[in-house]
């Protein structure tokens, strides 16, 4: 009866929030061209140099459009660059924009792009993103307040042209430019207590903009009569509902209230078999990064103790998914030279060896001059159906090793907050490719690199690294990178992979044309349509 009378509760929120959302909220119900899907928590701000929580990116894919964007095929393509030129030496990029309008009538220019990016630079935006920009000249030195903003190498030409000069040539660079962290930005400052007049009052570009929130953090979003190809899009609205309960949200889609949803292990096999049913492997893999500056993980014994603890098949069994346990970083479906990675550079995942882990602790303590392990150690781990997963290793590290691990369970955004500040000894990651190519996975181990907040450092494995992004060719480039992969987890255990993640929605079979990315954005809804009976 709890569950029934909370999936009543959650629907008659929804029909409220449709209520109170605008007057026209009960035509756009009923409207055949309305996508409906849930997000799993409110959004108040939607920033493009800070944002990196999916759900953001999601929308923001949606509302705003940056000089390339990638196509039905996850390639990039002109977007609000109309021409794009490059040098003979490929360090040089020249943009052209097209006549594109903000959706207040505001031309798109050459400055809202430089000065966007110079923002997400700058020191003191704080920005997790800024990364992204360092092939560009003195985007690095810049971030690190080494020089002034003017010597960055982004140029503004004239409003309808922007140069671009890299340092050297940069493969799946205008695959970058179709990310988030590239858009062009009107607006520079959101409110930390950012509320819903912080996302009406955005000023947005894409092929829809933002025509209410409603209190509790239902989004609509319209077809923007702006947008330079408007004729491209069909859908006249989206609705983003709240809703992070796993059996409300399948309750939902049930009930036809909403369109498409991801839907959690625990039901997956119910549905795996239907026509509904649609699973992915995102360029991305679960994996346990350590806080180097713990002394006992500083110890390569005691980190390889914890990888051979582990029984991943029977994590996969308690998350109910159609993963599979991870040898690497690199998942299966990203490209190597001429086949996938995993064919070229193979890495099987540790079989579980209680024995072995149990004598590998004890001579790791030795070594450190200790007869115990820590009393307690720091876990951060999601606030979703992961929480599975680090229950279960909780279970696992417990049982073979005595390790006592402590749950801090969080929000994607609060999570990599704790992890900069350091407030961590072992930590869930799971981060994705943010443009297809292996080197984006493996450099978050680098020195320095943001992602990097457990603070490994090797200079073998640094170096390697830079071989691999200055190679001219992809064969050599992916020889380095499975060398640089192979130390980091077969040799000096810095990650312990745990499994593949294969990412399992529902999506009704009325809807069609839209896009779902295994990098970046995880979807595109601009060419999506819904098929009348």
């Amino acid at each position: 009866m709890s569950m029934l009378r909370n999936c009543l509760l959650l629907l008659s929120l929804f029909s409220l929030a449709a209520c109170q959302s605008t007057t026209t909220a009960n035509d756009i119900l009923t409207n055949e061209q309305t996508l409906r899907l849930t997000i799993p928590h409110e959004i108040w701000r939607l920033d493009a140099s800070l944002a990196v929580d999916t759900n953001e990116t999601l929308i923001l894919n949606q509302v705003a459009e940056g000089l390339m964007r990638l196509d039905q095929n996850n390639r990039p393509i002109p977007a609000m660059a109309e021409k794009v030129s490059v040098s003979a030496d490929q360090t040089v990029y020249t943009f052209q924009l097209r006549n594109a309008l903000w959706q207040d009538g505001a031309p798109v220019t050459a400055y809202d792009f430089a000065r966007a990016w110079k923002r997400t630079l700058h020191p003191k935006t704080d920005s997790p993103n800024a990364y992204l920009f360092y092939p560009i000249v003195n985007a690095q030195s810049y971030h690190q307040g080494e020089v002034s903003a003017d010597k960055v190498g982004i140029t503004v030409v004239d409003e309808e042209t922007l140069q671009v000069r890299l340092s050297q040539p940069t493969r799946n660079f205008l695959t970058l430019l179709a990310l988030t962290p590239f858009l062009p930005q009107r607006e520079f400052t959101q409110p930390p207590n950012a509320n819903r007049s912080t996302l009406l009052n955005l000023k947005l570009n894409g092929p829809f903009v933002i025509l209410d929130v409603s209190a509790d953090g239902t989004i609509v979003l319209k077809k923007n009569e702006r947008y330079w190809d408007q004729e491209q899009v069909k859908l006249d609205y989206i609705i983003f509902y709240v809703s992070n309960h796993p059996t409300q949200t399948i309750n939902l889609y049930n009930a036809d209230k909403i369109d498409i949803t991801r839907i959690a292990r625990e039901f997956a096999q119910a549905y795996a078999n239907t026509p509904e049913f649609h699973s992915i492997q995102l360029w991305t893999t679960q994996y346990i990064r350590f806080n180097s500056k713990n002394k006992f993980f500083q110890n390569k014994k005691i980190r390889q103790a914890i990888s051979l603890a582990i029984d991943r098949e029977q994590l996969v069994s308690v998350l109910k998914s159609q993963a599979q346990p991870a040898g690497g970083l690199i998942p299966p479906s990203m490209k190597g030279f001429r086949s996938a990675f995993r064919e070229e550079a193979p890495l099987p995942p540790d079989k579980a060896n209680l024995g072995k882990a149990r004598a590998l602790l004890q001579e790791g303590m030795q070594e450190l001059r200790i007869s115990q392990p820590p009393s307690a150690l720091v876990m951060l781990s999601y606030e979703d159906d992961r929480m599975q997963l680090a229950v279960e290793l909780k279970k696992q590290l417990k049982q073979v090793l005595g390790l006592n691990l402590l749950l801090n369970t969080t929000s994607r955004a609060e999570k990599y907050r704790l992890e900069k500040r350091g407030e961590f000894d072992l930590t869930l990651s799971d981060w994705v490719a943010t443009y297809p190519d292996a080197y984006t996975l493996l450099e978050t181990f680098t020195s320095g690199h943001p992602a990097n907040t457990g603070g490994y450092k090797d200079k073998p494995y640094d170096e390697t690294l830079k071989r691999a992004a200055n190679s001219p060719q992809v064969q050599k480039q992916v020889k380095y990178l499975a060398q640089a992969e192979k130390f980091l987890i077969v040799e000096d255990h810095a990650a312990i992979p745990l499994y593949y993640v294969n990412d399992t929605t529902l999506i009704k079979q009325r809807v069609k044309g839209h896009v779902r990315h295994p990098f970046g954005p995880s979807y595109s809804f601009k060419w999506a349509y819904i098929e009348e009976p």
